[in-house]
């Protein structure tokens, strides 16, 4: 990989990126390509999903956007849909096209119900004018029920084909999958794998049990899968694989997606999943060990190149003709990845440089490779200053937090712990061979190539905006922050102190009991 240069003095990026519409005269083939075209999206209120929106509304052209949403915790789609483009990373767009709004039509459905919910009227209405499709909708927690995880991942799969084949000017469907799904392997390609049970005998298990059985038979059903999201996942290509034929169809891949990397802005994100998680726990001073192996890779990829990269696969197979639908791991590139222990050391760095405002102690992290290392040590560093915070809660008249919060911290160490511990080798020539595809002015409009990836830069950008758009912390409070930050320095290193010097203590007085 690139070396990772010393980092520069922190400020706030603020990257300009020339690729709107009115910035080149003469479109490009990707530009062309997506122009009056008709773009069904599933999964556009999540954070992969708004960027599809931002790009597709901001660089090309396109015809009309028509976005499936259903309604949730009481919100109707019309209000999730203003919720969408309430999203800073709209703001851009605004400036440059204010009736952008025009563009988005919204069909209430939900991809868990048979015909994906959407009534006739606009099932004819996608039929007529979509040529498009982007899956993208799925459940991605961990630990989803296996009947949920089936309904949304694999039957959703399974409708969206079906709508696919009845499209009547359909150019490309594009599946989201991931990088992990067959996780059980350590050696993955671009290309199907046999899964000892197919996407078909999954609907008919999960039609013909009830939960409580399912539950209590996914450890067996799941076997070397670590989690229903990426069993259901493999489930889901292999319905590709099978309902795919004579469709314009291609799998995408993408490692573990971070924040943006270059446009719309930089540094945006929208949640706390995976490394994000891991850095705000650490910037924040709660999270101080972590299990995995240093040496392995960290694949994680900025979400604006992943989605020039998902872009460009449409593109591409609506002008080419393939035995198989083409498959794309869309990852760091071998030449240019980094480690866990870098990720470890920047995190630690920058959480020291650019502190957030309510963090509770000072930052220190530590990656432990072994089970009984981490077990020990998150009862030393996180479970007994948690009790000791809890009493004094507790003495204070307030209500106790910190074991629920550490509860949840160790639930998400467990999670990630399976993909921070295991090394896997990812094949991505389908990938570069679609950046080869592009000419010189889609490489800048739709730039995708993780060799460019400067990561000590990446991992200062999503500090950064973790520390805005997710904690929500003013670029003005810095040096409030770094203030707080000397003092809980000094706090740190005088705990410490008064802590080793006790145990000494102690340790020299058992020494003098038992010798003298």
């Amino acid at each position: 990989m690139k070396q990772l240069a010393a980092a520069a003095p922190l400020q706030f990026p603020n990257v300009e990126i020339t690729n709107n519409i009115m910035d080149i005269m003469e479109e490009s083939p990707m530009q062309m390509f997506y122009k009056d075209k008709g773009v069904f999206l599933t999964g556009g209120t999540g954070f992969f999903g708004k960027i599809i929106i931002e790009k597709l509304l901001r660089v090309t052209d396109v015809g009309q956007i028509f976005l499936l949403i259903r309604t949730k915790k009481g919100k109707d789609v019309q209000t999730r849909l203003d919720d969408i483009f309430n999203e800073p990373v709209f703001e851009k767009l605004k400036k440059i096209t204010p009736n952008y709004r025009e563009k988005i039509t919204v069909i209430s459905g939900d991809v868990s119900l048979p015909a994906l919910g959407i009534s006739h009227e606009d099932r004819e209405l996608l039929k007529e004018q979509v040529n498009i499709i982007i899956h993208g909708a799925a459940t991605v927690r961990f630990d989803e029920k296996l009947k949920m995880a089936i309904g949304i991942n694999v039957n959703g799969t399974k409708e969206i084909l079906r709508l696919a084949k009845e499209v009547v000017h359909l150019k490309a469907v594009v599946h989201v999958s991931t990088a992990f799904a067959h996780c059980n392997r350590k050696h993955i390609q671009e290309r199907f794998y046999n899964c000892t049970l197919s996407g078909d005998k999954a609907l008919q298990l999960s039609e013909c049990l009830d939960e409580q059985t399912l539950n209590t038979l996914t450890p067996t059903i799941v076997k070397d899968f670590p989690n229903t999201y990426a069993f259901t996942k493999v489930l889901a290509e292999d319905i590709i694989q099978n309902y795919g034929q004579n469709l314009p169809v291609t799998i995408f891949r993408p490692g573990i997606v971070v924040t943006t990397y270059r446009e719309p802005v930089s540094g945006w994100i929208d949640n706390m999943y995976g490394p994000c998680g891991i850095i705000v726990g650490v910037g924040s001073g709660v999270m101080r060990i972590f299990s995995g192996k240093v040496q392995n890779k960290a694949n994680m990829v900025p979400v604006d190149l992943c989605v020039n990269a998902l872009l460009t696969s449409a593109w591409d197979i609506a002008r080419n003709t393939y035995d198989t639908p083409p498959i794309y791991n869309y990852i760091p590139d071998p030449d240019n990845i980094a480690s866990w222990r870098e990720f470890m050391e920047y995190a630690i760095e920058y959480g020291r440089k650019l502190p957030l405002r309510k963090s509770i102690w000072y930052p220190c992290f530590t990656i432990v490779s072994s089970k009984w290392q981490f077990a020990l040590l998150s009862f030393l560093y996180h479970t007994l200053p948690a009790l000791f915070m809890d009493m004094l809660m507790l003495v204070i008249g307030k209500k106790p937090r910190m074991m629920k919060m550490y509860r949840k911290i160790h639930k998400f160490c467990a999670v990630m712990e399976y993909f921070s511990s295991n090394e896997f080798i990812f094949e991505n020539n389908n990938v570069r061979a679609l950046w080869d595809k592009l000419d010189a002015k889609d490489k800048r409009l739709f730039a995708f190539d993780m060799r460019s990836v400067d990561w000590t830069e990446l991992f200062r950008i999503s500090l950064w905006g973790l520390r805005s758009y997710v904690v929500k912390d003013e670029p003005s409070t810095v040096a409030e922050s770094v203030k707080r930050h000397e003092r809980l320095k000094i706090l740190h290193y005088t705990t410490l102190f008064v802590i080793y010097s006790l145990t000494f203590f102690i340790l020299y007085q058992l020494f003098k009991f038992v010798f003298f």
